[in-house]
């Protein structure tokens, strides 16, 4: 008797199922070229682009000689963490670039941080519970 091989689609044991979440990746962007394309605009250069992009993640330094598990955030860095993942403070600092009442450097700032904030959230990287876990 002959046995027929049958096709298998191709990736489909390695593929990753898209979630609603992803679509949060479209605003993500759309904050990052509006930063970058403001700083290009104020001749900012890339120093509030790299500084507000990159600082909310160096808090995970502040718990990195406590004991964790892999996936988990030291204790002493959560609140820190979640305070600069907290949508509120980049928006009340775009609020207040927008106004004047700062100068553009924080605008372009304010706009990379939530743009870094939005993007954490669409790769599911969000605010993390008092475990050090995500929440």
């Amino acid at each position: 008797m002959t046995t027929i091989a049958q096709p298998q689609s191709a990736g489909v044991g390695g593929m990753r199922r898209l979630r609603r979440r992803h679509l949060w990746l479209v605003p993500g962007l759309a904050l990052a070229f509006l930063a970058n394309a403001q700083a290009t605009h104020l001749d900012a250069w890339l120093v509030p682009l790299l500084v507000f992009g990159i600082v909310p993640h160096l808090t995970v330094l502040v718990g990195i000689g406590q004991p964790h598990e892999r996936g988990q955030l030291g204790p002493g860095a959560v609140p820190l963490f979640n305070l600069m993942h907290q949508p509120l403070l980049p928006a009340l600092m775009l609020g207040l670039a927008s106004a004047g009442f700062l100068s553009q450097f924080w605008l372009v700032g304010a706009l990379a941080w939530l743009s870094h904030i939005v993007t954490d959230r669409a790769m599911g990287d969000g605010l993390r519970g008092a475990d050090g876990f995500l929440a």
